[in-house]
């Protein structure tokens, strides 16, 4: 009789922990997120108003950055630069766009000579930024983000 019992006991058990009574319930596919963003990089440049209709991501990048140059070249051209001896250097223009499309000067990397030759420089650089028109900032994600960029100004006389 205790065979009976255990063998019926470990039938029980058998059926009971068995998930075949279970109630299947509807499982909803797991959604993936995409939670690595490359900040390096942006969806949508910044764009000059003139820039705006074209259609190639690479060809608006090239329209921003030339038109960017023009617009410092040109600001820059209205200011008499005298300097006592020769000048030839790169000075590096760091720029910064942000959400609202405003252009500001973040740093400006230029050699000690060049420092004591045009000391008045870096506030031309920012009176000529003053004149940039607002900008449609940078996309990431379909968000405006903040942008920097360096702008290479070559001096020569």
């Amino acid at each position: 009789m205790l065979k009976q019992l255990v063998a019926l006991f470990f039938l029980l058990s058998l059926l009971v922990s068995c998930s075949y009574f279970e109630k299947k319930s509807e499982r909803t596919p797991i959604q993936e997120v995409d939670t690595i963003v490359d900040f390096s990089t942006v969806d949508a440049f910044p764009l000059f108003p003139n820039c705006k209709d074209i259609p190639s991501r690479s060809k608006q990048r090239i329209c921003f950055q030339l038109e960017m140059s023009q617009y410092i070249y040109a600001s820059l051209k209205q200011f008499k630069l005298n300097a006592k001896e020769m000048v030839n250097d790169t000075v590096l223009v760091k720029l910064r766009i942000n959400i609202l499309g405003k252009t500001s000067l973040s740093s400006i990397q230029i050699s000690k000579e060049t420092k004591e030759l045009l000391p008045n420089f870096d506030s031309l650089i920012k009176v000529s930024l003053q004149s940039l028109p607002t900008l449609q900032p940078a996309i990431k994600r379909n968000m405006p983000v903040v942008t920097e960029f360096m702008l290479p100004i070559i001096l020569k006389n």
